[in-house]
């Protein structure tokens, strides 16, 4: 198995992250400067279209907010985090161990030597 990322020529993976974070905040600041009777920035407007697209993603099923205890619970970890490369590591040598898929683990693993310290934006976790 390969992962999706070198499967489709775009070197995009499987799932894509919004960081919801940025787009509460910006879509909580075109509302209240709505809500002030001002006119919302070009980037605020955006933030509002964007909120909405996500709703309407979310209604169609597309995204998967991984919410606890669900089939579908996650966890991510971006390869800049401190503590990818462990983890990375570990995850290849299990998949090593139990499974006959040595082309996944290789390719788990190159993704290990790229994480944690050995990224160039390697930071802690927020």
């Amino acid at each position: 198995m390969k992962l999706d990322r070198n499967l489709n020529g775009d070197g995009r993976g499987k799932y894509g992250l919004v960081n919801n974070r940025e787009l509460i905040k910006r879509a909580d600041e075109a509302k209240a400067c709505v809500a002030a009777g001002g006119t919302p920035s070009e980037s605020e407007l955006e933030a509002m279209k964007v909120v909405n697209a996500v709703s309407f993603l979310e209604a169609m099923g597309v995204i998967d907010w991984g919410e606890e205890g669900t089939e579908s619970e996650f966890f991510v970890i971006k390869l800049r985090d401190r503590h990818a490369h462990k983890a990375l590591s570990a995850y290849s040598r299990s998949v090593s161990d139990h499974t006959d898929d040595v082309e996944y683990a290789e390719e788990v693993l190159t993704l290990a030597h790229r994480s944690g310290p050995y990224s160039p934006f390697c930071k802690s976790p927020d």
